[in-house]
């Protein structure tokens, strides 16, 4: 189903797939390569949050939110991706709502490493 939908892209190693603040319509599909996310530190710098490789999904919050992206993606390797657009992913989750809870999955467990990560500091 997801086929149907996505589109597959390459980039190489340094392309940065989007930056913290920008607007985000897509979500990416790591098909090969590895991705990095960072988001700045108050000094400006770069603080690294995770490296995510094949069949990660970056990018998911922009297809349930318009708000601004949360970090910066950048290709740490040359990468193959499948990309999905909004648009069509709202489509596809009224069609097959195991999808949108799929993803929501995602989420939650994102959310609870997070969680994780803070009581560890």
């Amino acid at each position: 189903m997801i086929s149907t939908i996505a589109t597959e892209e390459a980039y190489e190693d340094g392309h940065t797939l989007f930056y913290e603040g920008d607007i985000g319509d897509r979500l990416f599909i790591v098909v090969s390569g590895e991705v990095r996310i960072l988001q700045k530190n108050k000094d400006g710098s770069d603080k690294h949050l995770a490296t995510l490789k094949e069949n990660s999904v970056l990018g998911e919050l922009s297809l349930f939110d318009a708000e601004t992206r949360t970090a910066t993606a950048r290709c740490s390797s040359q990468c193959t991706f499948l990309v999905i657009e909004r648009n069509d992913m709202e489509q596809l989750a009224h069609e097959y709502p195991a999808i949108a809870f799929g993803f929501i999955k995602v989420l939650i467990s994102r959310m609870r490493d997070m969680v994780l990560e803070k009581s560890q500091e």
